[in-house]
């Protein structure tokens, strides 16, 4: 009987945690931040794919950021630094060794800034946007506009979640998958 008991158990716990990952991918968390602490998650972009996971901290000019490896598809990786201070998302930038802001809680709709380098021009576009993706019908994302040199696309983040999906002219062109 103990065993029994046990099985059925086991079983549950794996088909609750499943429900609740599988609900909180689709659905973050409302009181969450755009990025939040994720161990490790699988984007699609294009036609190719990466894992961006948490790899530690690492101090770059007296500051602590978190660390994140994303490795694509082919074995190319790229690492991420970044920061929070006083409601910002700081990115250390490796050419400038400065930070661009990623985000700060300040911003309201309509508001633009350049990267370090000044290749890049992001706007926020709105916090109440929408998007389809293969997996969820995603409400309520921040909408962020990169203008790069050739080509502008507009990011989405999910609180609770972080970055969630890209479009290119109105199309989908990358989003997170469950599936690994």
């Amino acid at each position: 009987m103990k065993k029994i008991a046990a099985i059925l158990f086991l079983l549950y716990s794996v088909f609750a945690t499943a429900q609740k990952e599988a609900q909180n991918f689709c659905d973050g968390e409302k009181d969450g931040s755009y990025f939040p602490f994720i161990t490790k998650k699988k984007l699609l972009w294009a036609d190719t794919f990466y894992f961006e996971e948490y790899k530690g901290e690492t101090v770059l000019n007296g500051k602590k950021y978190n660390t994140y490896l994303q490795t694509w598809n082919n074995g190319d990786t790229t690492t991420l630094y970044l920061r929070e201070q006083d409601g910002k998302i700081l990115q250390y930038e490796k050419c400038c060794e400065s930070e661009t802001i990623r985000y700060d809680d300040f911003f309201e709709p309509g508001h633009s800034w350049k990267s370090q380098d000044k290749k890049i021009t992001y706007k926020l576009l709105s916090y109440d946007s929408k998007l389809d993706t293969p997996y969820c019908k995603y409400e309520h994302l921040m909408a962020v506009q990169a203008e790069y040199d050739k080509v502008t696309f507009v990011y989405y983040y999910q609180k609770g979640y972080g970055y969630i999906g890209a479009t290119l002219k109105g199309k989908i062109m990358s989003c997170a998958t469950p599936e690994w």
